[in-house]
């Protein structure tokens, strides 16, 4: 880097000592270092949802990943920090209590092969739970719960998944400890794709489409629904950085030759 910055023409010199004299050089770099380990990141979650993702697991390889990187939810949720036990908990109970929750069926299945369903069901989903002080848009405090199902990356969304998120808003709904009007729900259900035969998901995505936001399949009071795949997450990483991206020339990278655990490995490492 210092090479680089010894060859700056004129301009570009004059417009970095600028910069410097509102920000220390080691500002920069670390910056430039951030978004250089998440475009790695973001090119990595890729190659495994694209080839490994019959063979990844949500505990321990997908949960490591998301605990290290809570940024590919989008910039709101970078910081979403450690667990809180006793929402957890109750969140956890409520999840648990949703009929069908755990259940996987051939009509589940991303793969033509039927054996693979005795694979996908020894795996459990991902499910992640926060409560963080906020502010609404009004500027008032809040508490901010989000609450995170992420089906196994061999399952393609459906209608049946769909179902069991509004039956566990219904749980939330029902339950006196989450009644406080300082309570304000996000709870997002997250898999590989979305089922071509499904049509409801999509639908209700539609009728949602005007409140520009990526995924939302319900807005209410106090509570909205999502349902995403990862590819969308990793775009809409993408065009939110793409002009920084652009002026640092970052390159995507392919690592089709890493394995599954190689790249999992890397992925859950926490940032320095």
């Amino acid at each position: 880097m210092l090479n680089s910055v010894l060859e700056l023409d004129d301009v570009s010199t004059k417009l970095l000592a600028k910069q410097l004299k509102s920000v220390s050089l080691q500002s920069v770099v670390s910056a430039i270092e951030v978004l250089r380990r998440r475009h790695e990141v973001a090119d990595k979650l890729r190659t495994l949802m694209n080839d490994h993702y019959l063979e990844t697991l949500e505990t321990p390889d997908l949960q490591g990943i998301i605990e290290a990187n809570t940024w590919l939810f989008g910039s709101s949720y970078e910081t979403l920090g450690a667990e809180e036990d006793s929402f957890t908990k109750i969140a956890k109970s409520l999840r648990d209590a949703v009929r069908g929750i755990d259940d996987v069926g051939l009509d589940d299945l991303d793969a033509t092969d039927p054996s693979a369903i005795d694979g996908a069901r020894k795996q459990a989903d991902l499910f992640l739970a926060r409560k963080v002080p906020h502010h609404d848009s009004m500027g008032r405090k809040i508490y901010r719960c989000i609450v995170v199902e992420i089906k196994r990356p061999g399952i393609a969304l459906n209608y049946k998944h769909l179902q069991q998120l509004d039956g566990y808003a219904q749980l939330i709904k029902k339950h006196a400890e989450f009644g406080s009007e300082v309570m304000h729900f996000e709870l997002i259900l997250i898999g590989r794709k979305i089922s071509e035969a499904d049509t409801e998901i999509r639908s209700r995505m539609e009728g949602q489409v005007a409140k520009g936001l990526p995924g939302l399949v319900s807005d209410e009071r106090r509570m909205k629904r999502f349902v995403l795949n990862w590819y969308t997450l990793l775009d809409n990483f993408l065009l939110t950085n793409q002009a920084m991206i652009d002026a640092l020339t970052l390159k995507r990278e392919s690592f089709a030759h890493s394995s599954r655990p190689e790249l999992v490995a890397d992925m859950q490492k926490q940032a320095a």
